[in-house]
C-alpha cells in the first residue's frame, strides 16, 4: 500500500479494486512493503496458517456463520461463505495488522488474477501428518474474537479518513468498480460483522449518510444575515450641572460644592408622534429615580383620526442631577426624541455657558478638550441608565504621549449610579488631554466638566461631550473665530495664551499620522500657514492653531493615512482685562435623515452646516414650542463652503429642528452665545434616532 491510512477509508475492495491496488502499490512476488516485512520476520508462520485460511467448506468453519446469520441477516451468511471472511487471525506473536494492512490482505485474497497464491498451501500439507487436517477448528476460534476488532480497526480509519476528505471539500470516496456489486459487498461484510457481535449501532448510518454530502470546511463562516429585533425605548442622559469640586485636586472620587447664586441649569426635551399624531410614553427621570421628574406623553393607543405628525415639549425643565429622557418605541420603530441641556452663570468661578446634548449611551467613545494645568480642573463624569453594572477602562493620551495611570482600568459603575474622576489626579499639568471610554458590561454615557479660572478671574466653562468615533477622517463645524484685533489684545494678556481658536488632533495607535488640515469657510477654502500638511506623533495630541483665520464660522476637515480623533477650540472675549469663555465643538458624524437638533431656549444660536466635498441639500422643518411642525424648507449646501443659518430669524423661537440630508456628504453644528456677554458653547447635531429594527449577526465555525 501507500500511505499509512491511504485506503482506509475505502469499502472492501472488490475484484476491480484488486487490479488497481496490485498496479498502485503492491512490491515484487505481489506484495506490499508491510506484507514482505511481516513475511520476512514470520517466514513459518506464514506458511503454516496460509494452508489453513482457505478451508471454508469445513463444518467447523461454516458454523459460526450460519450462527450469526441465524441471528443476524442473510447478509451475514454471505459473508461467512465469503473466503476473504475466514482468513485466520496472526499469530500470537506477530503485531497485529494497522487497518491499511488489512485492506491490503483482504485485497490480495480477493485477488482473482493471482491463482500462484491459493496453490501455495500445498507444501506444508505432508501426507506424514494425518493429524493436521483436523485443526482448522482451531484458528477459527481466534479469527471469531480478533476479525471484528480489527474491522473495527478498518472502520475507525474509515470513518477518520471520511472525515479529513470532508473537512478538505473533497467528495465521498467510491470504489472504483462502482456498482450496485461493489457497495453492496463491503455493506453486508460490515453488517454481518455488527450482526454477528449483537450489537446495533444507529449511528453508522447517520455517519454514512452525512458523509455524502460535501461538509463545510472547518474554517467556514457563513455570511452575516439580519435577525429582527423588537424596536426599543429610546434613552438618552443629561449630564448634571456644573459645580466646584469640595476635595483636593488630587482625589479621584470628589464631592462638590454648591454653584453660585446666579447659576441655572435646565433642560429642554421633546418627543414627536407617529403618522396619525399618537404621541409615545415618555418622562424625564433623574438617574437611578423611578418617579418621573416630568412626564412628556402618556402612552396612549387611540388614533387621532388625522393624518399628521405633532410633538410633545418640555420647556425649560430645572435640573439637578443627572436626568434620563426616556420614550416608548412607536410601533416597530424606537421613537424619534432629543433632549439638550444649558448652564449659565453670571458670577462665582463657574462664570459662562455650558450646553451638551443627552447622549444615547454607549461602549465606546473619546472625549477630547480636557486641561489639567493650573487653574484647569476637568472631572470626568460616567453615568450607567441601564440595569447592568458597567466596568469602565479609561485610555489616556496628552501632548506628551500616551499616559499610563493607576486607577484607569476595571472602574466600576452600578446600574442607575454615577462616577465622577478627578483628571488631575491619572495625569497632571496637561495642556492637552483626551480620554477614551470603554466599558464591559452595561453601557455608559460620558461628560467631562472643563472649567477655568485665571488667578481670580473666571476664564469659562464647558461640558466636552463624545467625538465623533476615531476614522481616516474628521469634520469639526461650528468653529467661530473673533475679530483678529480683539483676539491678539486677549492673547497678549499674562496667562491668555491659549484663550485662541486651535484645532487638536488625537493619533491612538503607534504608528505616525500624515495630516492635511483644509480649512472650509463660507465663501470657501481657506489656506493655512505651512499649507496644512502636519506630521502627528503617534500616541499623542498635536494642536494646530487657527488664529490667523479672519473672523467668521468655519469648518476643519482633517484627513489621515491612520486612524485619529479630532475636536476644535473656540474662544470668545469682550474686552481686554474681562472674563473670557470658550467652548468645544466636537468631530460630527455625516448627516442622514430624522436629525432633532434642540434649540435651547434664552440663548442666541447658529447653524453651520458644511459639505467638503460636493453639493448638499437640507430639508429643515421647525418644531414649535407648542408642538406643532412648521413647513418644511429646503436649503443647499455648495460644496467647499460652510453655510450659516440663525434658527430664530424672524422673530421664532423654535423648540427644534428637524434636519434630513440628501446628496454629497454634509455636517452640521451648532453654535450658541448669549447676547453681548463672552458666553459660547458649541453642540453637534446629534445622530439619528431611528434605530435599526434589524441588527448582523455571525455565524461561522
Amino acid at each position: 500500500m501507500t500511505e499509512t491510512g491511504g485506503r482506509g477509508n475505502q469499502p472492501d475492495p472488490t475484484g476491480a479494486e484488486t487490479g488497481a491496488a496490485a498496479s498502485d502499490g503492491a512490491a515484487e512476488g505481489g506484495m506490499t512493503p508491510r506484507q514482505e516485512t511481516a513475511a520476512e520476520a514470520q517466514p513459518a508462520a506464514a506458511e503454516s496458517t496460509q494452508p489453513e485460511a482457505i478451508v471454508p467448506a469445513e463444518p467447523t468453519d461454516a458454523a459460526p456463520a450460519e450462527t450469526a446469520a441465524a441471528e443476524s441477516s442473510k447478509p451475514a451468511a454471505a459473508e461467512a461463505a465469503n473466503p476473504a471472511a475466514t482468513k485466520p487471525a496472526p499469530p500470537a506473536d506477530a503485531a497485529p495488522p494497522q487497518s491499511a494492512d488489512l485492506a491490503t490482505a483482504e485485497t490480495a485474497a480477493a485477488e482473482p488474477a493471482e491463482p500462484a497464491e491459493p496453490a501455495e498451501p500445498t507444501e506444508p500439507a505432508e501426507p506424514t501428518e494425518p493429524a493436521e487436517p483436523a485443526k482448522p477448528a482451531e484458528p477459527t476460534e481466534p479469527a471469531e474474537s480478533e476479525h471484528p476488532v480489527d474491522r473495527k480497526a478498518a472502520r475507525r480509519a474509515e470513518r477518520r479518513d471520511r472525515t479529513r476528505d470532508a473537512a478538505a471539500g473533497k467528495p465521498k470516496a467510491r470504489s472504483k468498480g462502482a456498482g450496485p456489486g461493489a457497495r453492496q459487498g463491503g455493506g453486508r461484510r460490515t453488517m454481518g460483522a455488527i450482526a454477528g457481535a449483537g450489537i446495533v449501532l444507529l449511528t453508522g448510518a447517520a455517519v454514512a449518510a452525512g458523509s455524502l454530502a460535501d461538509a463545510p470546511s472547518a474554517a467556514t463562516e457563513l455570511p452575516p444575515v439580519s435577525a429582527a429585533v423588537p424596536a426599543g425605548d429610546y434613552t438618552a442622559v443629561c449630564p448634571e450641572p456644573l459645580r466646584l469640586l469640595d476635595s483636593a485636586a488630587e482625589a479621584t472620587d470628589p464631592q462638590f460644592s454648591p454653584v453660585s447664586t446666579t447659576a441655572q441649569t435646565r433642560a429642554r426635551a421633546l418627543v414627536l408622534s407617529d403618522l396619525s399624531g399618537n404621541v409615545p410614553g415618555s418622562e424625564l427621570a433623574e438617574l437611578g429615580e423611578d418617579t418621573p421628574l416630568k412626564r412628556i406623553a402618556e402612552p396612549t393607543e387611540e388614533s387621532s383620526g388625522e393624518t399628521k405628525v405633532v410633538a410633545s415639549v418640555v420647556s425649560g425643565q430645572e435640573l439637578s442631577a443627572p436626568t434620563v429622557l426616556r420614550a416608548d418605541p412607536v410601533g416597530e420603530t424606537t421613537a424619534l426624541a432629543g433632549a439638550a441641556m444649558s448652564y449659565r452663570a453670571s458670577d462665582g468661578d463657574l462664570r459662562g455657558l455650558a450646553a451638551a446634548n443627552c447622549m444615547a449611551p454607549s461602549n465606546d467613545f473619546w472625549l477630547l478638550g480636557a486641561s489639567t494645568t493650573v487653574g484647569a480642573t476637568s472631572v470626568l463624569k460616567l453615568h450607567n441608565s441601564s440595569q447592568t453594572p458597567s466596568s469602565v477602562n479609561l485610555e489616556l493620551i496628552s501632548g506628551e504621549g500616551q499616559i499610563q495611570a493607576a486607577g484607569t482600568r476595571g472602574l466600576l459603575v452600578a446600574p442607575g449610579e454615577s462616577r465622577s474622576i478627578v483628571l488631575a489626579g491619572l495625569a497632571a499639568n496637561q495642556e492637552s488631554l483626551a480620554v477614551r471610554v470603554q466599558s464591559s458590561g452595561g453601557p455608559v454615557t460620558g461628560f467631562i466638566q472643563q472649567s477655568v479660572l485665571r488667578q481670580l478671574t473666571p476664564g469659562g466653562v464647558e461640558l466636552l461631550q463624545a467625538s465623533a468615533p476615531a476614522g481616516t477622517r474628521q469634520l469639526v463645524t461650528g468653529i467661530t473665530v473673533q475679530d483678529e484685533k480683539l483676539a491678539r489684545k486677549i492673547r497678549e494678556q499674562d496667562g491668555y495664551q491659549n484663550a485662541a481658536p486651535a484645532l487638536e488632533v488625537a493619533v491612538p495607535g503607534v504608528t505616525d499620522a500624515v495630516l492635511e488640515v483644509r480649512v472650509i469657510g463660507p465663501d470657501g477654502p481657506v489656506s493655512l500657514p505651512g499649507g496644512g500638511v502636519i506630521t502627528a506623533a503617534a500616541g499623542s495630541i498635536t494642536r494646530v492653531p487657527l488664529d490667523s483665520l479672519p473672523d467668521g464660522t468655519y469648518s476643519v476637515e482633517v484627513s489621515s493615512d491612520v486612524s485619529i480623533a479630532a475636536a476644535a477650540r473656540v474662544s470668545r472675549a469682550t474686552e481686554e482685562g474681562a472674563p473670557v469663555d470658550f467652548g468645544w465643538a466636537a468631530a460630527t458624524g455625516r448627516l442622514g435623515s430624522n436629525h432633532l437638533a434642540v434649540v435651547p431656549g434664552g440663548v442666541s444660536s447658529r447653524m453651520a452646516f458644511s459639505a467638503p466635498s460636493g453639493d448638499a441639500q437640507l430639508e429643515i422643518t421647525l418644531v414649535a414650542v407648542d408642538g406643532g411642525l412648521g413647513k418644511k424648507r429646503t436649503v443647499k449646501v455648495p460644496a467647499g463652503t460652510t453655510v450659516t443659518l440663525n434658527p430664530k430669524a424672524d422673530g421664532a423661537d423654535p423648540a427644534a429642528w428637524l434636519i434630513s440630508a440628501s446628496g454629497e456628504a454634509v455636517y452640521g453644528a451648532q453654535t450658541l452665545t448669549n447676547g453681548g456677554s463672552a458666553d459660547v458653547a458649541v453642540l453637534p447635531v446629534p445622530a439619528g434616532t431611528q434605530a435599526q429594527n434589524a441588527v448582523p449577526v455571525n455565524i461561522g465555525y
